[in-house]
């Protein structure tokens, strides 16, 4: 995960992936850090998506879920590198992530899995919201 890669890199500790969140992990040999913000559409399996914005980080991702506990973390180290400055809609947005909506077409279903293929259709300029 290239945010813990960033932490460390500031001699800060890694955290569990669960502390950032994410609804879908997606892994690869060839993937560059944070990669996904100029995808636009993505297969995963047989379901489309639509990458429809960067996702704002708040210091929910500071909480251990476990312990209740709040840290600094990652949202510190990810301001350096991940803020907008004044194209923010608030100083304290720090983007990494993304939001997607599934396609579905005509059926209204699809079911994605573990170790299924993923797919970049289309590739564009990231946006801010």
């Amino acid at each position: 995960l290239a945010g813990n890669q960033k932490l460390r890199q500031a001699g800060k500790s890694e955290i569990s992936m669960s502390r950032f969140r994410p609804n879908i992990v997606i892994q690869g040999d060839d993937l560059q850090p944070f990669e996904e913000d100029r995808w636009k559409v993505i297969a995963i399996g047989d379901v489309l998506f639509a990458i429809v914005k960067a996702c704002p980080r708040c210091k929910q991702s500071c909480t251990d879920q476990v312990t209740g506990k709040v840290y600094e973390e990652p949202v510190g180290v990810m301001k350096t590198f991940r803020a907008l400055g004044d194209k923010a809609l608030s100083s304290d947005d720090v983007f990494f992530a993304q939001n997607a909506i599934p396609l579905l077409g005509q059926t209204g279903t699809g079911r994605i899995k573990v170790g299924d293929t993923v797919q970049v259709l289309e590739r564009g300029d990231p946006i801010y919201m």
